[in-house]
């Protein structure tokens, strides 16, 4: 019987959580959505917003190329198939418990995302009203009613604009 077992991942590519990086409407919500989770006494803490496409070429590697017990992260391969690739998503987890906050913790910020007019990938639950929204992603939210990964208008808008042309396009700034 053979071993199928994947390798342990490579060394860490480092987490971005600044929020200055992000498009100034969306910081401004995120914001309001961390004040909300503090007056309800939770502990939100910003863990990742503006991604490198190093850094979603690593998340992309779990699961695929190696692992250390968390399975397939990401479905996005490079960083233009992520709004975090464009500052336009955030993922938020719980200071004492990360990403095994009870399930209040989520329930809060996915309502508080909601009141401020973002997307909570919590709602990704396949019942959503996009198509493409299967899966669930409980620490992300991400700027306004867009789709769960960007399309090849928003890789060009970047690509010829930079990511003020992209926030332009989505009415972020």
């Amino acid at each position: 019987m053979s071993d199928n077992k994947l390798p342990s991942p490579p060394a860490e590519v480092p987490v971005q959580s600044d929020m200055t990086l992000l498009a100034p409407r969306f910081r401004e919500a995120v914001g309001r959505v961390m004040a909300d989770m503090r007056v309800w006494e939770y502990t939100p803490v910003i863990f990742e917003t503006l991604r490198t496409n190093e850094r979603q070429t690593f998340l992309y590697g779990f699961g695929r190329e190696w692992d250390d017990g968390r399975g397939t992260v990401t479905q996005s391969a490079t960083a233009h198939d992520t709004w975090h690739g464009y500052g336009l998503a955030v993922d938020i987890i719980c200071g004492r418990r990360q990403w095994s906050a009870a399930p209040d913790f989520w329930h809060v910020l996915g309502t508080s995302a909601r009141r401020h007019g973002l997307v909570w990938g919590g709602d990704w639950n396949g019942d959503w009203s996009i198509s493409d929204e299967t899966f669930v992603d409980r620490p992300h939210i991400q700027w306004g009613a867009m789709r769960r990964s960007p399309s090849s208008r928003a890789v060009e808008l970047k690509k010829s604009g930079g990511l003020v042309a992209v926030w332009s396009a989505v009415s972020a700034l």
